[in-house]
């Protein structure tokens, strides 16, 4: 059997395993899951799958000698509530009601969720690892320098996550983790597949989409829970306070969907 042809977004994690964003790389690892093929890295050009990551504005590049040919969409998002998609496209589920609505013709009957959500699934049958940190802090890599990481950390009990870190170790100190702030979308995806108490953190305005974590609630039927500002935190607060009030996901309902709609490829 043939391998999938799948992009995913790889930036400088191409050509250094230490710069591999643990988001951006859930992609091939959930596909190989889900489909139990595997799946190798190709440009949008000769890619037959878009799957995890706001890369969906991509889709322009799939050309057939200058000719537009169709892709196979399994849950990625839009970056831009300006971004409109071809109807030419097999959508079998994208991230969230944002991105189906940027579709010509309105997608019809597509699935939403972020794939991310099923590495509850990749890790069944694992043991979880016992409780050790009262908060996990996860930065996008665009934050890594913040000064407000810092104060975070002081915070008794606070745990720095490297975005970078293979990805089963993330999700082992994500487990770990009593509740998270993270300023990376996965982060928070993540956490609410392992039922870990979260909340989106801003820590600057290098982060390029901010309809991307919009669009990711809005598959539960939820408006984006109100951010915690990073650089008004002191370093006294406690964990529990900084996340706030959690309301959980119906997890298991959209990984249900995203496995359904899983392209037949």
């Amino acid at each position: 059997m043939k391998p999938i042809r799948l992009y995913w977004w790889q930036g400088e994690g191409q050509h250094d395993a230490n710069r591999r964003n643990f988001g951006d790389y859930l992609s091939p690892l959930i596909v190989e899951m889900v489909s139990g093929r595997a799946v190798v890295h190709a440009p949008v050009e000769s890619a037959e799958l878009l799957g995890i990551g706001t890369i969906l504005q991509r889709q322009r590049q799939a050309r057939r000698f200058l000719l537009p040919r169709r892709l196979h969409i399994w849950g990625s998002g839009a970056g831009d509530s300006a971004e409109r998609f071809p109807a030419r496209h097999h959508y079998h589920a994208v991230r969230g009601k944002h991105t189906l609505a940027a579709i010509d013709g309105g997608g019809g009957d597509v699935a939403l969720g972020d794939p991310g959500l099923l590495v509850g699934h990749y890790w069944s049958g694992r043991p979880r690892p016992p409780k050790q940190y009262a908060l996990g802090v996860i930065p996008h890599f665009v934050d890594q320098d913040s000064a407000a990481v810092e104060i975070l950390l002081r915070i008794r009990g606070a745990r720095l996550i490297n975005v970078f870190a293979p990805i089963d170790e993330v999700l082992k100190e994500v487990l770990a983790c009593a509740c998270v702030v993270s300023s990376s979308l996965h982060g928070l995806i993540i956490s609410d597949a392992f039922a870990v108490p979260n909340r989106r953190l801003l820590l600057s305005g290098n982060i390029r989409s901010n309809l991307k974590f919009a669009d990711y609630y809005s598959a539960f039927g939820l408006d984006e829970p109100t951010p915690l500002d990073g650089r008004s935190v002191s370093g006294n607060e406690r964990p529990e306070d900084l996340v706030g009030e959690y309301r959980e996901r119906d997890v298991e309902g959209l990984c249900s969907g995203l496995i359904r709609a899983f392209p037949q490829l």
